[in-house]
């Protein structure tokens, strides 16, 4: 059971992901979102909360199987990432016809590339070395102590990144049904180094792999055996955290005091 909780949370995030970025990436070519699209959305929030609780009143039962994913991985990481050739070609063969039918179709197959890449990405990154860590480095105490627990992806899937995404598909969600603008300033001369939309998108990679370590810290996945993670892998996911949560932050802030000032 604890298992499948987490197969269910893991759906939840993907669902939150993808959907997600759907709205962010048709923003400009909707008048007002689907149903359909916010209630998937709220679909996967349903998902991971659920999973959380169904792991939490679960037991994790030990698998008598030695055969473990991990390895596997350690090895094909340390050969130089050996890949088919012919499934490079694959994947990159939309990439070289999208343009053949409109350069916008490349822009946006190149958006979905860069999400996907930065999750798959971010997933082997936590599976990749030993299953179990040493976390004896990592020992606080008092005040400090409180204030790790309450952000360490380990305890719970509830990451800043997570909450942040909301924050943002609800103000595309509200822009439109409240009928006011989000001057996101995605053409001519920006104000920002990066966009709204792009530092979203790229968030949402964030938030999936830190609900992962979650996910691996509290049971088998695909083939992947529970592991005992330390807070090295939570401080990566604190540090992508400071590079993209807080400039999403910020020009969340900045585009609503924008939008709303226009607007009025």
């Amino acid at each position: 059971m604890r298992n499948f909780s987490l197969y269910m949370m893991f759906t939840g995030i993907l669902i939150i992901a993808i959907s997600g970025n759907w709205i962010i990436l048709n923003y400009d070519n909707v008048t007002v979102y689907p149903k359909t699209s916010y209630v998937i959305f709220t679909i996967g929030l349903v998902f991971v909360a659920g999973a959380f609780v169904m792991s939490r009143f679960t037991t994790y039962r030990e698998t008598a199987s030695t055969n473990d994913k991990r390895d596997a991985l350690n090895r094909w990481l340390m050969a130089n990432y050996p890949v088919n050739k012919w499934l490079i070609g694959l994947a990159v063969l939309p990439l070289v016809i999208a343009p053949f039918y409109s350069w916008l179709l490349l822009y946006t197959l190149f958006k979905w590339y860069l999400i996907v890449g930065s999750m798959i990405a971010g997933i082997i990154f936590v599976l990749q070395g030993e299953r179990v860590e040493d976390d004896a480095d990592w020992q606080y105490k008092g005040k400090t102590k409180k204030m790790l627990d309450l952000i360490d992806y380990r305890k719970h899937p509830f990451n800043i990144s997570l909450i942040l995404f909301i924050l943002v598909i609800g103000s595309f969600i509200f822009s439109k049904q409240w009928n006011i603008p989000l001057h996101m300033d995605v053409g001519g001369n920006p104000y920002y180094v990066v966009t709204l939309p792009i530092s979203a998108s790229v968030m949402s990679a964030l938030m999936v792999m830190s609900t992962f370590i979650y996910i691996i810290h509290h049971g088998d996945f695909f083939g992947f055996l529970k592991a005992g993670l330390s807070y090295e892998r939570v401080m990566a996911a604190h540090f992508g955290e400071i590079f993209m949560c807080s400039p999403t932050l910020c020009l969340l802030i900045f585009t609503w005091i924008i939008s709303l000032s226009s607007y009025w």
